[in-house]
């Protein structure tokens, strides 16, 4: 389900170093939850329940702060940049946007024709919404939400897309093949990368705008530089397609998730080192259904019944 972190999808089968992880929390949950995503400060997890709900819930308290009805199954969703907002994208082309915390206005509207598959917050009041099989668009939701820019694709939607740390430039990939980056301030395309011959999944910038990292079913890594759009470097060698790429706040290394391609074997982790271009498997010991990225340090999730516990890795 595009909006989420791919690796709470196969959370399950992924492997984690126990030694290298270091318990942050343990909250007692509304529900049974099957995934689950971190915001981006820490102090709240998004889960999903058995009944399809979709509930925010504070991580010291385990207070319910907003829930999503599975009346209408969320297809997306994000956290904003600050953690202060949450999104989701619907079927029947709605949108809708909530506080975190407390009692600003809730926004909601119709952006699409069709499900939701991607919202993606960038910074300041501007947020992406792709419907099912389209390009998407950029939406100003400072007052009444306003398309402001529709983003390009030859055929195909959007499959996956980031914004750089300071903002400045967006990157995205389509189902045609093609990396755009654009300038945010005009909405203007600034490079093209056709290097690659299958879709892509994953185009986070490093966290210090030093490269762009590509990675889908050609089975492989580009490091693009960000600034030339270039490919400097490939890493390979890992067996099945990339399916999400966490760059890390240390501006070294990156968590990336494998897929085998004939669904035979579980998904992997590795952490790759982006000075030596090397990686590091991620070993079995805790099985998470969830996480993110918190302050740029990875963060892990279990639900066992009820309960959530929750690891940072260090």
């Amino acid at each position: 389900m595009r909006g989420w972190p791919a690796f709470i999808l196969v959370g399950c089968c992924i492997a984690v170093q126990a030694a290298e992880f270091k318990p942050v929390a343990k909250v007692q949950l509304p529900c049974e939850s099957s995934s689950q995503m971190v915001s981006p400060n820490g102090d709240q997890v998004v889960v999903r329940c058995k009944d399809h709900s979709l509930r925010l819930v504070d991580m010291a308290s385990g207070r319910e702060q907003h829930v999503f009805t599975g009346d209408n199954p969320v297809a997306s969703s994000a956290y904003s940049r600050d953690g202060r907002w949450f999104a989701v994208g619907l079927n029947g082309g709605w949108v809708e946007i909530v506080p975190t915390s407390g009692s600003a206005a809730a926004k909601r509207w119709k952006a699409d024709e069709h499900r939701i598959d991607t919202v993606q917050f960038l910074g300041g009041d501007l947020i992406l919404v792709a419907g099912a099989d389209q390009p998407g668009g950029i939406w100003d939701v400072r007052d009444a939400p306003k398309l402001l820019a529709n983003l390009q694709s030859e055929f195909a939607g959007l499959t996956a897309s980031a914004v750089s740390d300071d903002g400045k430039l967006l990157a995205t990939a389509d189902g045609d093949t093609v990396l755009r980056v654009y300038d945010t301030s005009s909405w203007k395309k600034t490079q093209e990368y056709r290097g690659l011959k299958l879709e892509t999944f994953a185009v986070p910038f490093t966290r210090d705008g030093k490269y762009l990292l590509a990675g889908g079913a050609d089975n492989y890594i580009s490091v693009l530089e960000a600034a030339s759009g270039k490919e400097v470097h490939r890493l390979g060698g890992e067996t099945g397609y990339v399916v999400d790429i966490l760059p890390l706040g240390d501006n070294r290394s990156a968590v990336a998730v494998y897929l085998d391609t004939d669904g035979l074997k579980p998904p992997h982790a590795v952490l790759w080192n982006l000075e030596t271009f090397k990686a590091e498997p991620l070993k079995p010991e805790h099985q998470p259904t969830g996480g993110g990225l918190v302050r740029g340090k990875l963060w892990v999730t279990r639900a066992d019944g009820s309960w959530l516990q929750a690891w940072a890795y260090q």
